[in-house]
């Protein structure tokens, strides 16, 4: 009886402890698309779609360029090439762009318009993820005028909270890219939102110090569980390809401030990298 106990004891400590460990892994990774935007043609695109498939067991979402913002709270579709359906039909989570390309002069007045008159453009939103079976939307408005004031940051922080709000009762998402080059991100504002994840664009940067600055200033504010690292795999200044003991050391460094996702811009991701990001994936 005695050693009977102790066999049931010792499955149950493997299978709590198996448990605990799998549950403790949230890390996720996301890949974004740039399509047209980016002259990509038709193969690209495919090429592209097939890496996707392969590793989409590391994988949890895919953020695609799509739509932006036009005049008077107006949703624009890009009428960029469709990708929404192969990426669900994959299992993986479709996330289109809200995106300021191709950067209008116009863009930051288009922004004041929507924080002054929301619901046109969050309705629209909504129709179209309900119609295409989105998990949400990653906002990605990055303004290049140099009017942009304080003002317009904290009025960029009450639209995303208004947004955030207004996709949840549709049980839609939301994530938002952030940096700091500019007024129009407030990391203590949007901080203080209920926006559940903050990429960040600053960590795209090219020195080793920057980088290291830039991954605290996203932790700092959000905290590890809200935090995403964008990854670029070519210097932010040089634009040459990252050795790989720098995209190494980065990976590392994003594991051990517990940051809970990685965005890399853009596919196609160089194949030395998914070791380094199935081992990521896996918290292994």
């Amino acid at each position: 009886m005695t050693f009977l106990i102790y066999i049931i004891l010792c499955i149950y400590t493997v299978n709590f402890v198996s448990s605990y460990s799998l549950g403790e892994c949230n890390n996720r990774v996301m890949v974004w698309l740039c399509l047209e935007f980016c002259d990509e043609n038709a193969s690209d695109t495919r090429r592209n779609l097939i890496e996707i498939e392969k590793n989409k067991e590391v994988i949890s979402a895919v953020s695609f360029e799509k739509y932006t913002l036009g005049p008077n709270s107006t949703l624009v579709d890009n009428n960029l090439t469709f990708v929404s359906d192969t990426i669900n039909a994959m299992g993986l989570e479709a996330w289109p762009l809200l995106s300021s390309y191709p950067h209008y002069p116009e863009f930051m007045e288009w922004m004041r318009e929507v924080f002054a008159n929301p619901y046109p453009f969050m309705m629209s939103c909504v129709n179209e993820a309900l119609k295409y079976k989105y998990v949400g939307y990653n906002l990605d408005w990055e303004p290049t005028t140099d009017d942009i004031t304080d003002e317009d940051g904290l009025n960029y922080a009450t639209f995303i909270e208004t947004f955030n709000s207004f996709l949840n009762k549709y049980n839609l998402k939301l994530s938002v890219d952030i940096a700091t080059w500019s007024p129009i991100w407030n990391y203590t504002a949007i901080a203080a939102t209920s926006v559940p994840k903050a990429i960040s664009m600053g960590t795209y940067t090219a020195t080793d110090t920057s980088f290291t600055k830039q991954l605290d200033l996203l932790i700092d504010a959000f905290g590890p569980g809200r935090s995403g690292v964008g990854l670029e795999y070519v210097n932010a200044t040089s634009g040459e390809r990252l050795p790989l003991d720098e995209v190494n050391w980065r990976f590392q460094q994003i594991t051990d401030s517990g940051a809970v996702e990685i965005d890399i811009w853009r596919m196609p991701v160089p194949p030395m990298w998914w070791p380094l990001i199935t081992k990521y994936k896996n918290c292994a």
